[in-house]
This record gives structure tokens, sequence and C-alpha cells, in this order.
């Protein structure tokens, strides 16, 4: 923990020169000065960084992710183990769900339910999972994220997705895919937008040949989509996918976090399959 300390002590006293704010931190524990790192990398613009820096950053997570709880594929469940009682068994030694924190899987891509910006969230302490990704992958996957965005004017168009490098998360990859916003009720064109977000994410896996993905509950945090249509178009999509395109993938995994989207799942998934 003392070298964790050490080093989370470069990290913040990099990033906070940056904006010209003199941060005590002698007497701060390490969870507090997780927090204050958080909040610095949220706010940072991608703008160029010391290979110092980052070469620092990497050597943090390489440490702090040792005291995590990483999930390997190994350890994720597949659906014909966890229900034995399903109708079909189609794909399902491919598909699992898995209740937990998505930053900790170790797998070929995690998909990041990203705003139409592509560059992550920038408000300090948010609880999206956006904020999430971007803070345990560090300052490094926004700046990648600019080169990505500049390609296509900074406008990331809902339904559509870029893959990144994962940088410092055990994943390997991040695919970016922006879902629709509900304002008042779900329309056919809402509905083909989440459609495309799942379509476009196993396509960009597909082409770069990925074997493992994980997505999450698109769109039913802040964007409002109900979640059990979200689940059954989730689902409904990356089998429809399966069929059409084979099984490629050795895991395709529905990751949530909620209790309450944990049993829409399971209610769908023995309901329906």
């Amino acid at each position: 923990m003392e070298n964790l300390n050490l080093q989370i002590d470069f990290l913040i006293n990099y990033l906070s020169s940056e904006i010209s704010e003199e941060i005590n931190i002698n007497q701060l524990n390490f969870k507090n000065k997780f927090d204050i790192y958080k909040s610095l990398c949220n706010i940072r613009k991608p703008e160029k960084v010391s290979n110092e820096y980052l070469k620092k950053e990497k050597q943090f997570f390489q440490e702090f992710n040792k005291n995590r709880n990483i999930q390997t594929i190994d350890k994720i469940i597949p659906l014909s183990k966890k229900y034995t009682n399903l109708k079909t068994q189609k794909y399902l030694n491919i598909l699992s769900l898995w209740q937990g924190d998505i930053t900790t899987l170790k797998v070929d891509a995690i998909v990041n339910a990203a705003n139409s910006q592509g560059l992550g969230c920038f408000c300090p302490t948010h609880i999206c999972i956006d904020n999430l990704i971007h803070t345990y992958a560090g300052v490094a996957l926004r700046l990648e994220c600019n080169e990505a965005m500049k390609t296509i004017n900074y406008y990331l168009e809902t339904g559509k997705a870029i893959i990144t490098s994962g940088q410092n998360l055990p994943a390997k990859n991040v695919i970016h895919t922006v879902g629709p916003i509900i304002q008042d009720t779900v329309t056919k064109s809402k509905i083909e937008d989440l459609i495309n977000c799942y379509t476009n994410c196993l396509k960009l896996a597909k082409e770069n040949n990925l074997k493992s993905i994980a997505f999450p509950c698109i769109s039913t945090g802040l964007f409002r989509f109900p979640q059990d249509l979200a689940c059954e178009i989730a689902i409904k999509t990356v089998i429809k996918f399966l069929n059409e395109n084979g099984p490629i993938f050795d895991k395709i995994i529905f990751n949530v976090y909620l209790d309450k989207d944990k049993y829409i799942y399971e209610d769908y998934i023995q309901s329906n399959l």
C-alpha cells in the first residue's frame, strides 16, 4: 500500500499542477486520495501529457489492479451451467449473465455506454458507467478517444460505435457506443437505435477478431430506456447476430450492476430461452 500511495501522490500532484491547484494530501488515506485522482482525471481535457505521467499511471494501475477483484473469463458462469431447465440449448455455452463492476472484467472488450462527444464523462464523482470506465482506464483513454473522435468531427451518432484499447483496464479494448435517450415515450426509432448499439458493437468485435465481450445495460440508467424492454432487445439482438454470423465468440456477457436489472434478465432468460 505504501508504494500505491507514493504512486498516486505523483499522479495527483501532476494533475493538480496542470490546473494550478495545490492540494494537501499528506494526511489523507488512500481512498480519499483516489477520489481526488478520480475527480482530476474526470475534468482533465484531452491535452498532451508527459510520457513520464503515462508511464507512472500505467505502473500505478498495474499495482492497483492486483488489489481489485479482477474477473477472468473462467470465473464467468455460462447460462448453460447456471440455468439447467431452459427450453433451448443454443448459444447457452457462449452467453452469460454476470452481476458486478464491468471495469474488473478481464475480457477482450467491455462496452461503454458513452455520450455523443465520445471523450468520457467530465463530471467529477458522477455515477455513470462512462465516468467509471474512464477513471479506471486513466487519462490515457481520453487521449486515445480524442484521436478517434477527431476522425468523425467529435460526434458519435446514436447507435454507432468506436473501438479503443482498454489502456489501464483489465479489458484489452473498450467499444464505445451511444444509446438512445428517452424523453417521453419509447418510439420505433429509439428501439432501432438500441438494436444498432448492440449490433454495431458486435460488428466491431468481429472485425477485430475479439472473442469475448461484455455489455452493460445500455441506456437504462440516466438515458431512461425501460429496463425490461432494453433487456429483451439486448438478448434478442445478440442471438440474432449469432444466428447470422455463427458462434464466433467464446463469451458474450450481459453485465448488470443493480439487483433490479439482474432480476429482469433472469426472468427474461427463464421465460424465453
